[in-house]
C-alpha cells in the first residue's frame, strides 16, 4: 500500500510503537523518541562499519543489517517528529521541495 504522506506513515508507526511500548511496559515520555533516534543511528553506523569491513563483527553475508537499521532510523525519526508536533509533509515541502522549480525539476507542490 503506497504512503500518501509522511504524516500518515508516522501515524501508522505510532500505533505500532505504542503497542510495543504497552507490551513491554516502556515509558516513552520526555526525550525517549530523540534517544531512540540516537540509539538507532549507532546501530546503523555499526551495520555500515560491518558492511565496509571496518568492524570486528563478521560480515553481513545476507546484506540485511544495513537496510533494517536504516529503516529503524527513518521510523524513529518520523516518530520523534510526530511526538514533537511537526507537520512532516509541510516541513519537507517548505525546506526541500520548494527547490524543485528553482532547479528546473518536475514539481508536485500540490502534494
Amino acid at each position: 500500500m503506497p504512503i500518501s504522506s509522511l504524516n500518515a506513515l508516522a501515524n501508522r508507526l505510532e500505533a505500532i510503537s505504542a503497542a510495543y511500548a504497552a507490551t513491554y511496559a516502556i515509558d516513552r515520555s520526555g526525550d525517549w523518541f530523540l534517544l531512540k533516534v540516537q540509539e538507532e543511528m549507532g546501530e546503523m553506523t555499526q551495520a555500515w562499519l560491518t558492511r565496509t569491513g571496518r568492524s570486528r563483527r563478521d560480515a553481513d553475508i545476507e546484506g540485511q543489517q544495513l537496510p533494517a537499521e536504516v529503516a529503524d532510523v527513518l521510523c524513529q525519526l518520523l516518530l520523534f517528529a510526530r511526538a514533537a508536533g511537526i507537520d512532516l509533509d509541510a516541513a519537507v515541502r517548505e525546506k526541500w521541495l520548494r527547490w524543485e522549480p528553482v532547479y528546473g525539476l518536475p514539481s508536485e507542490m500540490s502534494d
